[in-house]
């Protein structure tokens, strides 16, 4: 059993449950979860990182920061627990970022409503959104009524490549 993977809860849920908690260990553990994510929504651009280090890879495009962030990448979506190939995003996350310092650049959006922070992590001179969509290991996202991300163009250029050569989440569909 792996006790080291996130699962996310909503924050209405955890208030619920804190209501009928009698541990004190736990209840002060839920209580800190909450505080954090507070202190995550109230955060300013000037106040986020502007780069860290990846302490543990959650999957395709979510990592763990040594800060304790949460981190998502803007721009992709890459298979969910359960989907086809969710291993091998992950797998492919790891290798470009695991253990390794990251710049971090911010888009439109600075957090997301789960309270991870949303960026794009630049590896080696690399974008990894970018990255793992040319693998074939992620998906853009576009989101209708809302400003294009900065590196849309290129993010839907390198998917439409991979695409081509039926790569990863391409090779099945057609």
């Amino acid at each position: 059993m792996n006790n080291n993977k996130f699962v996310l809860i909503p924050v209405d849920l955890l208030r619920n449950v804190l209501v009928s908690v009698t541990d004190s260990s736990l209840k002060d553990q839920i209580k800190d979860i909450l505080k954090t994510r507070e202190v995550i929504e109230k955060q300013e651009v000037t106040k986020l990182p502007k780069q860290a280090k990846v302490k543990n890879v959650i999957d395709g495009d979510t990592v763990e920061l040594q800060n304790g962030l949460v981190l998502r990448y803007v721009g992709i979506t890459a298979p969910e627990a359960g989907e086809p190939l969710e291993k091998e995003s992950t797998e492919a996350n790891r290798q470009l970022v695991e253990g390794k310092e990251l710049k971090l650049e911010y888009d439109n959006y600075k957090s997301d409503k789960f309270g991870r922070i949303l960026a794009y992590a630049i590896v080696d001179g690399k974008n990894v959104s970018i990255e793992l969509a040319r693998k074939g290991m992620a998906e853009l996202v576009i989101y209708q009524k809302r400003k294009p991300f900065i590196y849309q163009v290129q993010l839907l250029e390198v998917q439409e490549q991979a695409k081509k050569k039926n790569l990863g989440i391409w090779s099945n569909k057609k």
